[in-house]
C-alpha cells in the first residue's frame, strides 16, 4: 500500500506557506497599550508578548491552509490487487475463395464454400475473448477484416465471401503472409492462424514453406485445414474410377505435402475434412487446442483521501476564528 497524489503540483504551493509566515509575524513589541494603570500596561504586556510570540491564530491559519493544499493535491491510497483473467489471443482466419470452391460435394449439395462460412462464422462466434482478423485468398489474399475484437464484424465478412473477390488460383503463401501483417499489427499473443483451403498451391513466388518458416520466426502459428470430400465412383466406369482416384490421391499428397509442413514448422496442427460435420470437429479441436490462457495480474485500486485533509482544514479556520474571538485573542 502506498500513497500518491494526483495533482501533486499544489504540493508546491506549500513552500510559500513560510513566505506567508513571515510576511505576516508581528515582529514588534507585542501587547495592547492603555492610557494608564500601571498594572493593566505590564500585565498586558506579559500577555500579548507571549502569545504573540507563539502566534496561535496564525499557526492554526497556516496549518488549514496546509491541508487545504494537500486536499487540492488529490492524495489517494493505493493497493495492488492480484486478480486472474481469461486472456483472448490473436487469431487470422485465412479462407479459400477459389473457384473450385463452389463446388458443390459437401453434405446436401452444399457448395465447400457454403459449408467453410457457416463452420468459421460458429468457430468466430465461440471467441469472443480474442482479436480476430479475417484474409480471404485464392491467386491473392486480401484482409477482409482487420484485426477487431469485435466478432460480430468477422461473421459479416464471413458472411460476404464470395468467388472471384481477386484472381483465381491457390496462393497460400500470399495468405500466410498477408494474416501475419494483421496479427503483428496487434500485441495480442500466441498469434495463429487458421487457414482453410481444399487446393494446393499453384502460384510462382515464394513458397509455402518459406512464409511458414518466417511465421515459426515471429513467433505465429498456423493450423492448416484441407476441405475435400470423398469422391461420387458409383457411376464412373472401371477406367474413370481408377482415374479419379488417381487425381484424388495425388491431389492430397501434394496439398498435405505442403499443408503439413507449414503446420508442423510452425508448431501448429493439420486437418482434413470432407463433410461440414467434419470441419466443425475441427474447429472445435482448435478451440479446444487455443483455449483462453487463465494469467494473474496485478490490479491498481484507488482509494481517494482528499476528505479527511479538508476537513481537518476547515476545523483549524473554525479554531482559528473561536480563538480570535476569545480573551486570548492577540489583536495585531
Amino acid at each position: 500500500m502506498s500513497v500518491e497524489f494526483a495533482r501533486s503540483g499544489f504540493l508546491y504551493l506549500l513552500l510559500i506557506l513560510p513566505l506567508w509566515w513571515l510576511l505576516v509575524w508581528p515582529w514588534g513589541a507585542g501587547g495592547i497599550q492603555y492610557a494608564g494603570g500601571e498594572f493593566v500596561i505590564r500585565s498586558a504586556g506579559r500577555e500579548g508578548g507571549r502569545f504573540a510570540v507563539l502566534g496561535p491564530p496564525r499557526l492554526l491559519r497556516m496549518g488549514a491552509m496546509a491541508c487545504l493544499l494537500v486536499a487540492l493535491s488529490e492524495p489517494q491510497r493505493v493497493e495492488v490487487v492480484r486478480e486472474t483473467e481469461l486472456r483472448g489471443e490473436g487469431i487470422a482466419l485465412a479462407v479459400d475463395i477459389s473457384t473450385s470452391m463452389l463446388a458443390t460435394d459437401m453434405e446436401d449439395e452444399a457448395s465447400r464454400l457454403t459449408v467453410a462460412r457457416e463452420a468459421a462464422i460458429r468457430f468466430s462466434e465461440g471467441r469472443e475473448l480474442d482479436e480476430l482478423s479475417l484474409v480471404a485468398f485464392a491467386g491473392q489474399a486480401t484482409t477482409r477484416v482487420p484485426a477487431t475484437t469485435d466478432p460480430n464484424l468477422i461473421v459479416a465478412g464471413v458472411e460476404s465471401l464470395e468467388v472471384q473477390l481477386v484472381f483465381d488460383g491457390t496462393n497460400i503463401s500470399a495468405a500466410v503472409l498477408a494474416s501475419m501483417g494483421q496479427l503483428l499489427s496487434s500485441e495480442r499473443e500466441p498469434r495463429v492462424i487458421v487457414l482453410l483451403t481444399d487446393g494446393a498451391h499453384n502460384i510462382a513466388g515464394v513458397t509455402p514453406l518459406t512464409t511458414g518458416r518466417a511465421a515459426a520466426a515471429l513467433g505465429v502459428r498456423v493450423h492448416s485445414i484441407a476441405l475435400l470430400s470423398e469422391p461420387d465412383l458409383s457411376e464412373a466406369s472401371t477406367t474413370g474410377r481408377a482415374a479419379a482416384i488417381r487425381r484424388r490421391i495425388e491431389m492430397e499428397s501434394e496439398m498435405e505435402t505442403v499443408l503439413t509442413a507449414i503446420s508442423r514448422v510452425t508448431g501448429g496442427e493439420y486437418f482434413r475434412a470432407s463433410s461440414g460435420a467434419a470441419l466443425d470437429s475441427i474447429y472445435r479441436e482448435i478451440n479446444e487446442i487455443e483455449a483462453p490462457v487463465e494469467e494473474v495480474v496485478d490490479v491498481e485500486v484507488r482509494y481517494p483521501l482528499r476528505t479527511w485533509p479538508l476537513l481537518l482544514g476547515i476545523l483549524l479556520f473554525s479554531l482559528e476564528v473561536a480563538f480570535r474571538g476569545s480573551r486570548w485573542a492577540v489583536v495585531p
